[in-house]
């Protein structure tokens, strides 16, 4: 782990599903780079992002967050490709203040200044909130064995319970009560002090703290997502060229972004994964970030460029 590879990211031994995140900065084909003209047809180009779909179906965790950036003609082929295999969370549109917005005149069309980025999860396979309350914690709610148990012990019925605490609904007559012992939801503690008038209960806090363990330790399943920065999926982030001018890349993507997708969409020790480490801006941040990684890149002069990057990473303690 915590180094970029001189090889063909298709060449990895990783294991299935043992990436929590992808973020990959693949060639465009024919934009920018030598790297962008490797193929003899887009239709060529097309096929290897379909096989590198594959691959990073087969890696991505049933709970992980897959990037994918791409040029704003271009991306919406690379999605009709990984909408097969993923759900697609956003397409989002990122603006680089790297242009003065000089010269707009010259074109015939509203001058690009944007590029596409692609993010996609894995929950078409049910990984979301409602699968794990569903599955797990519903299941295993302390709160309806508690309720219906001294319900049972008083001889009542949910009818009489709800009614006696006017818990009932319009349509469901056993109202709130019937919901707490499906383990739809839980009362509140106004709630449960009104229950405990009609059937014998313990302490609420005792059991709440019981709950909530059970969400914290299921909460693990669910895909990370803190929108600590309130982005929209519209962003604007500076080029910032007073760092990507220090690395001979055609495509260095900025560090406040990449922390950003980093921090926003992983948790502390998940594995990143870079399949075009380029400068290796990915695979820095997610080790500045208290992240694993591992990189790949085809060339030479990237690869050393990324790893010693990373060890830049490492001898630095970082500010909190």
């Amino acid at each position: 782990m915590n180094v970029v590879y001189h090889k063909d990211w298709m060449k990895n031994e990783l294991a299935d599903k043992s990436i929590q995140l992808i973020i990959a900065d693949p060639p465009y084909f024919e934009t920018k780079g030598e790297f962008d003209f490797a193929w003899k047809s887009f239709e060529d180009y097309l096929q290897d992002v379909e096989i590198w779909a594959k691959e990073c179906k087969r890696l991505l965790a049933d709970n992980g967050t897959l990037f994918w950036y791409g040029h704003a003609k271009r991306i919406a082929y690379a999605q009709i490709i990984f909408d097969k295999y993923f759900n697609l969370e956003n397409n989002i549109c990122i603006e680089f203040n790297r242009q003065t917005k000089k010269g707009v005149e010259v074109f015939r069309c509203f001058a690009p200044v944007s590029e596409r980025l692609l993010m996609y999860s894995n929950e078409i396979e049910m990984t979301g909130l409602q699968f794990i309350d569903e599955n797990f914690v519903k299941p295993q709610n302390p709160f309806k064995d508690v309720i219906k148990s001294a319900r049972v012990k008083a001889g009542l019925s949910t009818i009489q319970v709800a009614e006696q605490g006017k818990f009932y609904g319009k349509v469901n007559h056993g109202g709130s009560v019937a919901n707490w012992e499906n383990g739809d939801n839980i009362p509140t503690i106004e709630q449960w002090e009104t229950l405990c008038k009609i059937i014998p209960l313990g302490d609420y806090e005792a059991v709440r703290e019981k709950y909530e363990a059970l969400r914290n330790e299921y909460e693990i399943k669910r895909r990370p997502f803190d929108n600590f920065k309130k982005l929209y999926d519209v962003m604007s982030f500076d080029q910032e060229a007073h760092i990507t001018r220090n690395y001979e890349h055609d495509t260095c993507k900025p560090e406040t972004l990449t922390r950003a997708l980093i921090l926003t969409c992983s948790r502390p020790n998940d594995l990143v994964l870079v399949p075009f480490a380029g400068s290796g801006t990915e695979c820095a941040m997610a080790l500045r970030e208290g992240r694993s990684t591992i990189g790949f890149d085809v060339n030479e002069k990237y690869v050393a460029m990324a790893n010693k990057r990373m060890e830049l990473v490492k001898s630095k303690p970082q500010l909190f």
